[in-house]
């Protein structure tokens, strides 16, 4: 089938043509030089990366709270007296002694309520509550 005379494609023909006249390879140092440039901006790129991590866990750490504070109960606790720790005295310059004990706690002691003439002789009183109930 022979070629119909399409003025577009007869133009697409000669611009080809020039492009083959002109074309020529690159000359071995601009390859050289283009590669050395993108291997230096992929190093840039890795430090970089490399920075921000690092920068970013820094700053996790340093932003991040340390031990948190204990829980603080619901209610405030009674004092335990069986469980009190005596005070510590800052040793002397002279020989160590044993810590001073202070004596057990007692408990209080009731009188009971003294009887008078209009009271009655049958009366009764309930025995003391002991603090642990």
């Amino acid at each position: 089938m022979p070629e119909s005379q399409d003025p577009l494609r007869s133009l697409f023909q000669q611009a080809a043509e020039a492009g083959r006249r002109q074309a020529a390879p690159a000359p071995p140092s601009d390859i050289t030089a283009r590669g050395r440039r993108a291997h230096r901006r992929h190093v840039a790129l890795v430090v970089a990366a490399g920075l921000t991590l690092a920068g970013g866990g820094i700053a996790a750490v340093t932003l991040l709270p340390g031990e948190p504070d204990p829980a603080v109960p619901a209610t405030t606790p009674s004092p335990d007296r069986s469980s009190a720790v005596p005070p510590t005295r800052p040793p002397s310059s002279g020989a160590t002694t044993a810590p001073a004990t202070s004596p057990p706690p007692q408990a209080p002691t009731t009188v009971p309520p003294s009887r008078t003439a209009g009271s009655p002789e049958s009366s009764t009183t309930a025995p003391p509550s002991s603090p642990g109930r």
